[in-house]
């Protein structure tokens, strides 16, 4: 589908901008990762709510794709001198609480108020998703569903592997046990909002599946021809492939 007739296409009941289709095509472009999945990633995370308002109220995170300060300056740090903010990303480093942070704050600002830039955010969720997907597939033996790589943009990979070896142990377990960290900073996922009951892994991973699957099936009706297959979210594209990965990416 050609970007025009994207543009204000109604994905998850918000409209798609002109801004995120431009931005999240040349950053598909940019890292090989499958712009509808961006798309969709990005609708999970913040509601395609673009840079001003998408903030987390329990966390750091922000932005189109809700980075939270420590990995969105893992990414810059990792990231940025390929894609034009070397000066940037040399100044990132592991601070003495074994946090990462710059010692100038001012330096640091200017690096996390960079989430609201879209196309960029969009860079470096497309490389998060590459890392993520090597790391599972390592872990599992398999491709990671578009699902499991959402799970690990919220988690991290660590997270992630940890949760879906839980649900493959015990479902109904409370998720807010395995995953505490993520619990607090995300309430809304882990717990009932009338009277705070913790959900299981199994609803919560439900939420998570059903946040990616949908948005990415309107865009696989929208695309012509459409797209029939939504389990492998990031194809095509460099950087994935169907092979198992050698080790772990450090």
């Amino acid at each position: 589908m050609a970007e025009e007739q994207l543009a204000g296409l109604m994905v998850a009941g918000r409209p798609l901008s002109p801004e995120i289709v431009d931005s999240l095509k040349q950053a598909s472009a940019a890292t090989g990762v499958d712009f509808d999945f961006l798309v969709a990633q990005a609708s999970a995370e913040s509601g395609l709510r673009g840079s001003i308002h998408a903030r987390q109220r329990h966390s750091s995170a922000s932005g189109l794709f809700q980075f939270t300060a420590q990995t969105w300056l893992q990414m810059m740090r990792d990231h940025g001198a390929q894609f034009g903010y070397g000066d940037l990303a040399k100044q990132i480093i592991t601070l003495p609480n074994g946090h990462l942070g710059v010692t100038d704050r001012g330096t640091e600002r200017q690096i996390l108020d960079l989430r609201k830039d879209v196309k960029l955010s969009g860079i470096m969720a497309g490389e998060f998703a590459k890392q993520n997907a090597a790391a599972l597939q390592h872990a599992f033996h398999r491709k990671a569903s578009p699902a499991e790589l959402h799970l690990a943009h919220l988690l991290g990979a660590t997270g992630a592997i940890r949760f879906l070896r839980a649900r493959a142990a015990d479902a109904e377990q409370p998720a807010a046990d395995v995953v505490p960290a993520a619990a607090r900073q995300n309430p809304q996922l882990f717990f009932d909002r009338g009277d705070h009951t913790p959900h299981s892994v199994a609803a919560v991973y439900g939420k998570i599946k059903h946040g990616i699957e949908t948005p990415l099936k309107q865009l696989a009706a929208a695309s012509q021809p459409p797209k029939t297959d939504i389990s492998d979210g990031l194809r095509p594209g460099p950087g994935i492939t169907d092979n198992l990965p050698k080790g772990p990416r450090a």
